[in-house]
């Protein structure tokens, strides 16, 4: 019986990438995105876009709104980061919680122990700072669905920098 070898995860990375650059910054919902792979592969592909096609192409892969969407838009990016990390500060919890919060007090002086409570203590500081200064989920929503405002000097016809002069 012939064996199917395994979609390499950079053949689904291109499929998914390029099918998502097509769809600009409208992106794409998930069941969209996927095309032709698997969910494994879709998750292979993901994880190889942002491993490695992000820094080739210098743009972001992110999921707004439940679609993904290749861009550099400021705002569509704050929101993923902001998303992602809220997830981390989460699994960070958990983790604290079930692995490390109950350990015996003869525990809290192993060196090992040690470091990952400083890890967590810090990844909670640094979170905290986020939200201190306001950076939250919520706050990068409401940038996102701000429509940008147009420049007045394009307005009125004036050449801006990035823009091709009359004639």
């Amino acid at each position: 019986m012939p064996t199917q070898r395994r979609q390499a995860a950079h053949d689904s990375g291109e499929d998914i990438w390029n099918r998502v650059v097509k769809a600009g910054d409208n992106g794409l919902p998930r069941k969209d995105t996927i095309g032709r792979n698997t969910p494994s592969q879709f998750e292979r592909g993901k994880a190889w876009i942002r491993d490695h096609q992000c820094a080739n192409k210098k743009k972001g892969f992110v999921l707004v709104h439940g679609r993904y969407t290749a861009t550099n838009n400021i705002d569509m990016c704050k929101l993923y980061a902001a998303s992602r990390l809220e997830s981390l500060e989460k699994q960070a919890v958990r983790i604290y919680k079930c692995s490390l919060a109950n350990l015996p007090q003869e525990a809290q002086s192993d060196l090992t122990v040690m470091v990952l409570l400083k890890t967590c203590n810090d990844i909670f500081a640094a979170l905290k700072f986020l939200k201190d200064a306001g950076f939250s989920t919520q706050a990068a929503a409401e940038a996102a669905q701000e429509k940008p405002k147009a420049s007045t000097a394009a307005g009125r016809g004036r050449k801006t920098p990035g823009t091709p002069g009359r004639r």
